[in-house]
């Protein structure tokens, strides 16, 4: 064998004994005994590319090859095989966060108004009431059920709010747009009543269960408009959490109304200017999505509103 001959095949054996090593360092379906086998073989190719005995390394190398080939498929996968295993593996692991923990939510309204303002998006904890089954509002199992005073983003129960406003005179119907009955979309609201709770409106203030919920005046701003030229501004406590309300000087009131089985009433911080549980009916808790944590991102008409992103959502 010429000293070239010699040296070609000296560096083919280093080059694959590299990549044998890559291999078994990524490679975990493989027995433990044809792992051990591999590396005892690699241990003799080594003594014999040190030794620079070309012919016993030429040996050495057709065995291990032989071995591998018959025992193990240590073939290393391309650029683009790993570029798209990477890439289906981010996907899967993006639809399971977002099927059963976290997802994005945009504000499309002024219904939440000052506490969510539109062109707010949100991330929604999807894990905290509950593991549904894919694809359908059956929860799997329930781990608690929402606190009042909580802000929640729920599917929109078309039957029943259909079912709801039959029962109202048609003047009182326009409360809610048309293609909220027609399709089911997401809403946002804060929870202001469960199960058993009478809820009522008395005077523009919130009254459960027969007590006024605790209230401070914050600010009367004017609108400029000849209706309604006040806005008046408010702290709210219900539980935990204290939160901001506003609504026009022109007193408002509703019910009071029993709170059913496994449903909750919902309205929105913008009181006169919100479609929630006053017109349509109360939700499900087969309709939760889940709670709003917090916000990640915000945009205005002209501009980004640094200020609100980061903001946890009382």
């Amino acid at each position: 064998m010429s000293t070239s001959d010699s040296s070609d095949i000296l560096d083919e054996a280093e080059d694959y004994v590299r990549d044998v090593e890559d291999a078994l360092s990524t490679t975990r379906d493989l027995a433990d005994e044809t792992r051990d086998r591999i590396r005892s073989k690699l241990n003799d190719l080594r003594h014999a590319i040190e030794e620079e005995n070309a012919e016993a390394v030429e040996e050495q190398l057709d065995d291990l090859r032989a071995f591998i080939d018959e025992h193990a498929d240590l073939r290393r996968k391309s650029a683009i095989r790993e570029y798209v295993e990477s890439i289906g593996f981010a996907i899967v692991f993006a639809l399971l966060l977002r099927g059963f923990i976290v997802e994005a939510f945009k504000i499309p309204s002024k219904s939440m108004v000052p506490t969510l303002l539109t062109g707010d998006h949100l991330f929604v904890n999807k894990f905290i009431y509950g593991i549904r089954i894919p694809l359908t509002q059956t929860f799997l199992t329930r781990f608690q059920d929402p606190e009042r005073g909580e802000v929640v983003v729920f599917s929109f129960p078309v039957e029943e709010a259909r079912r709801h406003l039959a029962q109202k005179p048609s003047s009182r119907r326009d409360c809610i747009d048309v293609g909220s009955l027609s399709n089911s979309k997401d809403f946002i609201k804060r929870v202001v009543g469960v199960e058993g709770d009478k809820v009522a409106i008395e005077d523009n203030q919130l009254v459960l269960n027969g007590n006024p919920v605790p209230r401070k005046f914050i600010k009367k701003k004017a609108t400029g408009e000849f209706l309604y030229p006040h806005e008046i501004y408010e702290t709210e406590q219900l539980g935990s959490h204290r939160y901001t309300v506003k609504y026009s000087g022109d007193g408002r009131n509703f019910g009071p109304v029993t709170v059913k089985e496994d449903h909750i009433f919902v309205m929105g911080d913008n009181r006169d200017n919100s479609s929630d549980s006053r017109c349509w009916g109360q939700v499900p808790l087969e309709h939760l999505k889940g709670r709003a944590i917090g916000i990640w991102w915000s945009i205005g008409a002209d501009s980004i509103r640094w200020e609100r992103i980061g903001q946890s959502i009382n």
